[in-house]
């Protein structure tokens, strides 16, 4: 693996680049998770990267700082939204990484759900050769 890939894979945030019907990029600063060469990571379901991810998986990856100023090389990626029942897995990798400020984002998507608002949505996104 190259080092260009471990420190996305271990960054603290990273930058993910979605991008619009018309190709016009739109990057955010997430927190993710990785397992194997997935990074994992949650939104909120209404938020425009989840559904310009359903138009198109085209997507690009960058370590960044919280603010969202990318501090590494960006990669070419394939982002998927996760069916519902894979959010366990997310909120597992999430909470093994960040912690209690994780737990306290999961609490807050269980009580949406509990008042039948719509939970979060995960994000699958996979770091292409």
């Amino acid at each position: 693996m190259s080092a260009e890939r471990d420190a996305i894979l271990s960054a603290q945030y990273v930058a993910l680049t979605t991008y619009r019907r018309d190709g016009t990029p739109v990057t955010t600063p997430v927190w993710a998770a990785a397992e194997g060469e997935s990074l994992y990571l949650f939104s909120n379901a209404a938020a425009g990267k989840v559904k310009r991810l359903r138009n198109s998986s085209r997507a690009a990856i960058a370590p960044c700082t919280a603010i969202g100023k990318v501090t590494g090389a960006q990669l070419p990626a394939e982002a998927f939204n996760l069916a519902s029942d894979q959010m366990p897995k997310v909120w597992k990798l999430l909470t093994k990484k960040y912690g209690m400020a994780a737990r306290l984002f999961m609490a807050y998507d269980r009580a949406r759900a509990l008042l039948r608002m719509k939970p979060s949505a995960g994000i699958e996104v996979r770091l292409t050769p």
